[in-house]
């Protein structure tokens, strides 16, 4: 999940400012998170998949280091991810979640 995150930003470091871009999931992510910090937002008001996104910002902020060992729903996820090429759309992340909901 982590190479994810880093190709994601790379990936917005290199597209630079060339008029209207998709948010990456890191970038959500991290406005999700500061609006969050602000009070601007609750968890409740949040979807799975960002809940997910700020759960992998969190572990990249620590330095990949968790206590908890991914269950296997995660690591489902994390293997589709990489399958997808590490930079997944929000639809492609939708189906991955989808499918690795009954892990």
């Amino acid at each position: 999940m982590r190479k994810f995150w880093l190709a994601a930003a790379a990936a917005t470091l290199s597209l630079g400012s060339n008029g209207a871009q998709a948010e990456t999931p890191a970038q959500r992510a991290m406005r999700n998170l500061e609006m969050l910090r602000s009070g601007a937002k609750e968890v409740g008001d949040l979807s799975d998949v960002e809940k997910r996104e700020l759960v992998a910002a969190e572990r990249l902020e620590r330095g990949g280091k968790s206590k908890e060992r991914p269950t296997a729903r995660q690591r489902c996820i994390d293997d589709e991810v990489k399958r997808e090429g590490g930079s997944p759309s929000e639809l492609t992340m939708r189906v991955i979640d989808l499918k690795c909901s009954q892990r």
